[in-house]
């Protein structure tokens, strides 16, 4: 009691201490006994403590002595406002330009997924719209939409996904790009089928990441590694990494693409050479009916949209050549079966519930394997559908037991021993000597012509 006693009397500088206002608060309302001292309570405080105001106690800054000048070097605060000013600028239309391809209506999707309460800041997203339709812009005849966001340590990547994108050709006198392995798929198929783009400041330029490689993809898939928002970095795991953590990102993207997108099923159809078409919304023969939210609430809705990833990194096999039977040397295994696309949906690994909050309701596939990733789908007024992918996470599969490094591998066994051979004994080597002679000797002779008489 008497140590809180001691703190409440600790006075300021104008010698006032909650004690004392107390004190003199209590007084005023005995004195004055207002019909309601509950309410007055607060009045009749500041009233008191007005008292103890010391006009010279407060100290006013000085005044500028001089305006920044406009031309000096911008700190980093007034760098990021401005970066972000010419960002938000880039939203705004172009009436000279040609009309672009839209980009997806970030804004809209981002209320879909809000109603699995997953998502970014209304901040955020509206700063990642007006970022994809910057770098949409910046690259004629391509599109792009918001794929997601990877998050690291200490820093994040933004995730764009691009279609027709065509590289710039190298300046002159740069050293060519190196050619892609031999059983890498080309650039427009399997895993390569988009290119994507990352950056970890949505007011700064994307970059662009290579191609994958069928070797980065099994590599991946034996690592647990966080991303460091430096694609320059080295990837310090084991395996080792064929690579930096540029083309580690782009092989974490590449099987969250191949795993996690999907689509409502009869949405696309498969034909037998294993082409995959959209089918129209209609009533028309050949075409099809949107489905209600409530029907893909259930897993049977939904379907994947691309092909998996087979165990050599790709998603296709390589071609066979026939080649004769040799009975000395067996032939290799036969590829094991292609993860064809459309594939139905496993309980182990997904979930799909039917949300409704207030307008048409909102059905959402959410990945157990993949935590992060989900896909909405919502059908408005019109049939008009509505289906949206995102990530956002660690670009790492949950694992169902403790994670393990991988061992490295045996030590080379020590070879055998070797024994130090006897010494033939000098008779022997002296006779086999002697034979050796005497046969070459007997050949020369041999070869000799007849003597002349």
């Amino acid at each position: 009691m008497e140590s809180g006693k001691a703190f409440l009397k600790k006075s300021d500088p104008n010698g006032v201490s909650v004690y004392s206002h107390l004190t003199d608060v209590l007084a005023s309302l005995l004195e004055t006994q207002p019909a309601n001292a509950l309410a007055a309570f607060e009045g009749v405080s500041t009233a008191t403590k007005a008292k103890a105001y010391t006009a010279g106690a407060v100290s006013i800054p000085p005044a500028p002595t001089e305006l920044p000048d406009p031309n000096a070097e911008a700190g980093p605060g007034e760098a990021w406002a401005a970066a972000t000013s010419a960002l938000l600028a880039a939203v705004k239309p172009d009436e000279e330009a040609a009309t672009p391809a839209p980009v997806p209506d970030i804004l809209a999707e981002s209320k879909l997924f809000e109603c699995a309460g997953v998502g970014l800041s209304a901040d955020e997203t509206y700063c990642v719209y007006a970022s994809v339709v910057a770098l949409q812009k910046s690259m004629e005849g391509s599109t792009a939409r918001f794929f997601g966001k990877i998050l690291g340590v200490p820093t994040d990547y933004y995730v764009a996904e691009v279609t027709g994108y065509t590289p710039p050709d190298p300046e002159e006198g740069a050293p060519e790009p190196p050619a892609p392995p031999a059983d890498a798929e080309a650039a427009g198929t399997g895993l390569n089928t988009f290119t994507y783009f990352v950056t970890t400041d949505l007011s700064k330029a994307w970059t662009a990441l290579p191609d994958v490689t069928p070797e980065q993809i099994k590599i991946a898939g034996r690592i647990r590694k966080y991303v460091t928002g430096d694609l320059a970095a080295d990837v310090r795991a084991y395996p080792g990494f064929p690579g930096k953590e540029k083309e580690y990102v782009r092989a974490l993207i590449a099987r969250l693409f191949a795993a996690t997108t999907l689509a409502p099923a009869g949405k696309f159809s498969l034909s037998e050479e294993g082409e995959v078409t959209e089918v129209e919304v209609g009533t028309d023969e050949g075409q099809r009916t949107a489905p209600p939210a409530s029907v893909l609430g259930e897993l049977d809705g939904w379907c994947t949209r691309y092909m998996g990833i087979l165990e050599i990194g790709r998603t296709t096999n390589l071609p066979v050549e026939e080649e004769e039977e040799d009975s000395d040397k067996p032939k290799p295994p036969p590829p094991q079966p292609e993860i064809p696309a459309l594939s139905p949906l496993s309980a182990e690994e997904w979930t799909a519930t039917t949300y409704s909050h207030g307008g048409p309701p909102v059905a959402v596939a959410s990945s157990l394997k993949w935590p992060g990733a989900l896909t909405a789908y919502q059908l408005g007024k019109g049939a008009v559908e509505t289906c949206a992918s995102i990530y956002i996470g660690y670009g790492l599969p949950r694992l169902t037991t403790l994670f393990q490094m991988e061992a490295p591998p045996p030590f080379q066994e020590e070879p055998a021993e070797v024994h130090e051979q006897a010494d033939m004994p000098l008779d022997e080597e002296n006779a086999i000597f002697v034979a050796a002679e005497t046969a070459r000797i007997a050949e020369e002779a041999a070869a000799l012509p007849d003597p002349e008489e």
